[in-house]
């Protein structure tokens, strides 16, 4: 492996332990928790962020990145199993566990963000929008679903639920995303856990 690429991996690792570790403590967890997950010492995760927003930066264009991909993914699948292809993106989407990132992605308003975020956002809405155009075409959603909103609620849906246990509810999250996703259904039909 090259320097560049063992540079790329170790910063790939980095951006991919901060996301694990803002899920799981919050956007303001220290730093050196995630250069510990990462397997980095501090400075080396300082030489590739100098500061907590560059991390922050870097996290929401993986995400972006991430739901984009899975938007595109799913929008390629819609022509032939457009239920299958549906479903698919919904789990994606709760398993990328949107609601522990959004508040470090939107501590402040969406003007507020990096151009490189309010870049990726737009390509990320764009192909949402698409995606969401063809489930509706397919009979899947209402026709008046937003692709923000749609994102936002999920993202409701999936953040951290820290008082309640998995004893007390058990399967919460994905209760509640199935009633969401009936909620989304013309026909008001239940979708299956």
């Amino acid at each position: 492996m090259n320097v560049r690429a063992d540079a790329r991996e170790r910063r790939n690792a980095i951006v991919d332990a901060a996301r694990a570790v803002f899920t799981e403590r919050g956007h303001d967890a220290p730093l050196d928790a995630v250069a510990e997950l990462a397997k980095v010492g501090i400075a080396t995760l300082y030489r590739n962020f100098p500061t907590r927003e560059d991390l922050v930066t870097a996290v929401a264009v993986a995400t972006l990145t991430d739901v984009r991909e899975a938007a595109d993914i799913a929008l390629t699948a819609m022509s032939t199993d457009p239920t299958n292809a549906w479903h698919t993106l919904v789990d994606r989407l709760v398993e990328l566990r949107l609601g522990a990132l959004i508040p470090a992605l939107v501590e402040r308003s969406f003007t507020e963000l990096a151009p490189e975020v309010l870049a990726v956002r737009e390509v990320t809405k764009s192909k949402m929008t698409a995606t969401i155009g063809a489930a509706q075409s397919a009979g899947l959603v209402r026709a008046d679903l937003q692709p923000l909103e749609f994102v936002m609620a999920l993202a409701k849906l999936t953040r951290p639920q820290i008082e309640l246990s998995d004893e007390a509810m058990p399967n919460l999250v994905p209760r509640l995303v199935a009633v969401f996703m009936a909620g989304l259904r013309p026909d008001g039909t239940d979708l299956p856990v």
